[in-house]
C-alpha cells in the first residue's frame, strides 16, 4: 500500500507526508468493516487506488488549500478524509445521514489527531437550511443522481465556489440530464 500511495501521490505532484495517516485510516477502515458495512473494497492495494488516490485526484482539479469544504454523503469518509489528510489546510465538514458512519469518522479523526474536522450526522436537505453559501467547495462521491445532488449541494456553495461530484466513468447521460438543474 505504501508504495502505491507514494507512487500515485508523486505522479500527481502531491505531498507524500500524509502516507502514514492514510495507512492508519485504511487499517481502521478494514477493522471497522468487519462489524459494520462501510465498503466492499478491503484489499490494501484497492483501498490505496480506488479510495485514497481516486479521492485526492481532486487536488489536481481545483485549489483546495485553505478552503472550507463540505463532503456530502461522505459514507466512510470519501473523498473528504483523504483530501484533508493530504492537504491539511482544508477546513473539512463531513456529513452523512447514518450516525454509525459519523461515529466511525469521529474515531478516525481522534486516532489521527484531526481535531479540526467536523463530523455531522444529518441529511443534506436539512443541513442546507442553516448553511447556505457557506462552503468554498462541496464534494460528493457515489451518493445519488447528479440532478438530485445538484439541488442538495449547490445551495451550500459560496458564490465563486465549486461543487465537485465524483461520478463513474459512464456518466455522460447523467450529466446531460442535469444541465437544466445546474
Amino acid at each position: 500500500m505504501e508504495h502505491l500511495l507514494h507512487s500515485g501521490l508523486t505522479q500527481m505532484g502531491l505531498s507524500t507526508e500524509g502516507i502514514p495517516s492514510l495507512i492508519r485510516y485504511a487499517d481502521l477502515l478494514v477493522e471497522k468493516n468487519k462489524v459494520m458495512n462501510l465498503t466492499a473494497i478491503t484489499e490494501p492495494g484497492d483501498i490505496a487506488t480506488l479510495h485514497f488516490l481516486d479521492s485526492v485526484a481532486m487536488l489536481t482539479l481545483a485549489d483546495l488549500k485553505g478552503k472550507k469544504m463540505a463532503d456530502i454523503g461522505t459514507g466512510a469518509g470519501f473523498p473528504g478524509m483523504p483530501l484533508r489528510i493530504v492537504e491539511p489546510s482544508i477546513r473539512l465538514t463531513l456529513l452523512d445521514s447514518l450516525n454509525k458512519r459519523i461515529d466511525f469518522l469521529k474515531e478516525v479523526c481522534d486516532d489521527l489527531g484531526l481535531s479540526d474536522v467536523e463530523c455531522i450526522h444529518g441529511r443534506a436537505e436539512e443541513f442546507a437550511v442553516g448553511h447556505r453559501e457557506s462552503y468554498d467547495i462541496v464534494t460528493s462521491r457515489a451518493v445519488a443522481n447528479l440532478q438530485m445532488l445538484s439541488e442538495l449541494c449547490l445551495p451550500l456553495v459560496k458564490v465563486g465556489g465549486y461543487f465537485l461530484s465524483m461520478k463513474s466513468v459512464d456518466s455522460e447521460q447523467e450529466v446531460n440530464d442535469t444541465k437544466n438543474a445546474i
